[in-house]
């Protein structure tokens, strides 16, 4: 194949995947100032959506992706595939625990109703547990869903009972509640009809802090 041609496929390649780049999920808004149009905390923000701050007003994002997390005061933003395009603004990055893969394609099916993602463990193995599809870094998840209803955690380890939390609008963080997991422990998690297989990291801690190390959206 003449260069000419490879040139030209590479091109094709780029144009064909420009619209599902554009649409795909790539930031969580964290926190966010008020009187900032259109954006609003624990949304998803997809790659080349642009949004402008006043002086003195802050962005808080976390990259799904690269698991960056970014505070950003002033200027226009850029949302970009692994962390943000800033002019006229300041920016402070830290890298931040978290499962980026899993959180893409939780952020991808989210919303999508009779969607259930959790893996069974394969058969034949006596005592085979599901594989993991979301590891928490803390013990005290952030929870966004689709619709207001009851979350519940089934240990899928034996020897507890299942926790149920009521979530009466589209986000609850058990951090600020009695709700907590074990560190190192697997459950099942589910909201109406969506489940994941989900993962406490050994070493997690107890307490908040930034959502994307322990967000679970449905």
């Amino acid at each position: 194949m003449t260069k000419a041609l490879l040139l030209a496929a590479a091109a094709a390649c780029l144009l064909a995947s420009g619209p599902a780049l554009a649409n795909r999920p790539a930031a969580l808004v964290e926190d966010v100032s008020d009187k900032v149009p259109g954006v609003q905390l624990m949304d998803t923000l997809p790659v080349g959506r642009t949004i402008t701050l006043a002086p003195k007003q802050t962005l808080v994002l976390s990259y799904l992706a690269s698991c960056t997390n970014e505070t950003i005061t002033g200027g226009t933003v850029t949302i970009g595939g692994r962390e943000s395009q800033v002019e006229g603004g300041t920016v402070e990055r830290a890298a931040l625990p978290c499962d980026g893969g899993a959180l893409l394609l939780a952020a991808n099916e989210s919303g999508k109703a009779g969607v259930t993602v959790m893996r069974d463990a394969p058969v034949g193995l006596p005592g085979a547990k599901p594989r993991p599809q979301i590891t928490l870094y803390k013990t005290r998840p952030m929870l966004v869903v689709a619709a207001p209803g009851r979350v519940t955690f089934e240990p899928l380890d034996g020897g507890a009972e299942p926790v149920s939390v009521n979530v009466p609008g589209k986000a609850v963080d058990l951090a600020k509640g009695k709700t907590a997991l074990k560190p190192g422990a697997l459950y099942k998690v589910t909201s109406g009809g969506k489940s994941y297989v989900v993962k406490v990291d050994p070493a997690a801690k107890d307490g908040g802090g930034p959502a994307l190390g322990r967000l679970i959206r449905f």
